[in-house]
């Protein structure tokens, strides 16, 4: 009968990885979130998220604290520091009351960035050579040539 057949072994089951976390549109948490995985947030968080991969802060979602993460899309309201390792993409609905650090930044038309913001690309990141404008030899009349030749 299958009714008395034995559940697998929870430590023999595989693993997944990294998470994927998300805090609802109904939820509203308060306190820090430390994950190295990916987090979704599109309800209301009161404290800051730290050491995460990814960090997509949804439309009409609300974070008062800092963000801290490899990357970071905010689509909401975010009211503290955000810094990301590799890049920050900022959607026309975002609006950010606090300073932005990252590697890139991208920002699109219509969002509200109220901070500073600073970019440094990632120290492993190829150096592109600095442009440098070279100028064309000058020509020489044909007068100092014909002259030089005699």
């Amino acid at each position: 009968m299958s009714i008395f057949k034995r559940r697998p072994d929870p430590s023999n089951l595989p693993t997944t990885g990294a998470g994927y976390s998300v805090l609802d549109a109904q939820l509203n948490v308060r306190g820090d979130i430390e994950t190295e995985g990916t987090l979704r947030v599109d309800g209301r968080l009161d404290g800051s998220i730290r050491r995460a991969d990814i960090v997509v802060i949804g439309n009409g979602a609300t974070v008062v604290g800092d963000i801290s993460a490899r990357e970071v899309i905010v689509g909401g309201t975010v009211q503290g520091n955000v810094s990301a390792t590799t890049r920050i993409e900022l959607q026309p609905s975002a609006v950010v009351t606090g300073d932005i650090d990252a590697g890139a930044i991208m920002i699109q038309e219509g969002c509200v960035v109220q901070g500073r913001l600073t970019v440094n690309p990632a120290p492993n990141a190829k150096e592109r050579p600095a442009k440098t404008k070279t100028r064309a030899p000058m020509p020489t009349p044909a007068t100092a040539l014909a002259g030089s030749e005699a």
